[in-house]
């Protein structure tokens, strides 16, 4: 698996939720948030899931500013997205961490990116031993109010056999 990761903000804020955040440096040597991403979750987001644990000096010290986006991804896609596309691309070899179908599209078909979603890093972490199961946490997920397609689940669990 790629060493590096540039994390959006979705997958931040749903791994929080599950309380599995440090799931991200245990499987990743490097994983890195955008500027933009990191005011998002942590500065606007006060109070809301994802924003205290972000705030910790071993997360600020992970906080990156990124190249400027192309105009394509400016174009298409919200400033978050576009920054992590921007920071992954300029970090290569690396995984974008992003949960929204489109930004995953462009960040793999467009830029040739490798792309894993808050259900991919699961699923990772599943087959390393890291976590017991995937579908109890997807459904927490869901439950929590949290967007994840019956599609996705389905497919994670597949993977590891749940």
């Amino acid at each position: 698996m790629i060493e590096r990761a540039v994390i959006n903000a979705g997958p931040l804020v749903a791994l929080s939720l599950l309380g599995e955040l440090d799931l991200l440096p245990t499987l990743f040597s490097q994983c890195w948030i955008p500027q933009s991403v990191f005011d998002e979750v942590a500065v606007a987001g006060i109070g809301k899931p994802g924003a205290k644990p972000l705030q910790s000096e071993d997360w600020r010290r992970r906080v990156r500013v990124s190249p400027t986006p192309d105009p394509l991804l400016v174009m298409e896609l919200d400033a978050g997205e576009a920054d992590v596309i921007s920071l992954a691309r300029h970090l290569a070899p690396c995984m974008a961490i992003i949960d929204e179908r489109r930004g995953r599209r462009i960040a793999q078909q467009v830029y040739g990116l490798n792309v894993k979603g808050t259900a991919g890093i699961l699923v990772e972490a599943r087959r390393r031993g890291l976590i017991d199961n995937v579908r109890p946490r997807l459904l927490e997920l869901r439950n929590s109010g949290y967007f994840i397609a019956d599609s996705v689940i389905a497919a994670a669990c597949h993977a590891v056999g749940e």
